[in-house]
Formats: structure tokens, sequence, C-alpha cells
């Protein structure tokens, strides 16, 4: 009789503690989980400010996008100078790749230099393999106000 007392006491101890350990363990799983969420948003949050500098870095006329953030953006200096700063604010959790992709966008912004950052942003956020290249997003621009002759 005490011998089956104490396999029940036993038993329900165990499952209490395991019943605390296992609340434990979901609670920090979680709190991880949530953690890593914030950290997606603010990167997405980041990229797509700095994918609309450096887009109005090479389309001048799309400043005007920008002047609701920040009205005194008035030419190509000024994009590359917030650039520099979201740079400076995107090295607390954004990716070695990306960070350096968008350094050598400020360094040398070119319209390869941009495509490529995109592509790195992109594998940063997915966590995956570009399936694109350069080539698959690069858009050609024509100027239709020319006339042909």
């Amino acid at each position: 009789m005490i011998d089956s007392i104490q396999i029940v006491f036993s038993a329900l101890t165990l499952l209490g503690v395991g019943g605390i350990t296992g609340g434990y363990v979901t609670y920090l799983f979680d709190k991880k989980k949530e953690r890593e969420f914030k950290v997606l948003e603010q990167k997405e949050k980041r990229y797509k400010s700095c994918l609309l500098y450096m887009d109005a870095f090479f389309q001048p006329k799309n400043i005007k996008y920008l002047s609701s953030r920040q009205p005194d953006i008035d030419n190509s200096q000024d994009i590359i100078a917030y650039l520099n700063m979201e740079y400076h604010e995107m090295m607390l959790y954004a990716s070695k790749d990306v960070i350096l992709s968008v350094k050598i966008f400020i360094e040398k912004p070119t319209r390869e230099n941009f495509l490529k950052t995109i592509l790195t942003m992109r594998r940063d956020l997915s966590g995956k393999k570009n399936e694109l290249g350069i080539d698959e997003i690069q858009i050609e621009i024509q100027d239709h106000n020319k006339t042909k002759t």
C-alpha cells in the first residue's frame, strides 16, 4: 500500500514538474518567435526605405515620393546622405551581405549595384537562395517622349 502511494505521489510530482518545464519551454519558444518577427519587420521597413532612396537616386523625379518623409531632400547628394543614415541603422540587424551590399552601393551607386542590393535583401528576408538574376529583374527604361522618324 505504501509503495503504491509513493508511486502515485512520484507520478503526480513528475507530471507537475513536466508541466512547468513544458510551459517554460513554450514561453521561451514564443519569446524567440516574437523577437524574430520583430527583427524581420524592422528589416522589411529599413530595406524598403533604402530601396526608395536608391530608386530616387537614379530617377530624380521620384524624389517627390520621399518629400513626405524628408522634405529637405533636393538632389542625389541628399539621397546618398540619407541612405548613409539608413546604412548605419541597419548595422544593428541586417545580415552581413546586406550591409556590405548597401555599402558598395553608397560608395559606387550604379544600376548593377542597386539590383545586386535588391537581390541580397530578398535573400536575407526569405532565407532562400535567389531564384532571380540581375538580368531578369532589370527594367530597360525607354524614353517615350522621343518621336520616331
